[in-house]
């Protein structure tokens, strides 16, 4: 997890990442956030990343739509998601 400011952003699949400022401005709008990430970019929810998809609202834990779990979806992802969309 990294202790660095975290910026949110939608990739071209609109699935919500996070990164530092500079890889977060290439995929063009992005807000900063208090969230942590995991190693692969995903927000951290209660000690898990999280695979959000923002155009369908789901969000899936251990994986992602194809083998991960589906759970309610935050409401910090969909605010974040609310801002970038």
């Amino acid at each position: 997890m990294s202790v660095k400011p975290r910026f949110a952003f939608l990739s071209k699949d609109r699935i919500l990442h996070l990164h530092d400022e500079e890889h977060a401005a290439q995929h063009g709008k992005h807000v900063q956030t208090s969230l942590t990430d995991d190693e692969s970019g995903y927000p951290v929810i209660e000690g898990q990343g999280v695979v959000y998809y923002a155009d369908e609202d789901k969000a899936y834990i251990n994986g992602n739509k194809s083998d991960g779990k589906l759970i309610a979806t935050p409401p910090v992802l969909k605010q974040l998601a609310a801002e970038l969309l």
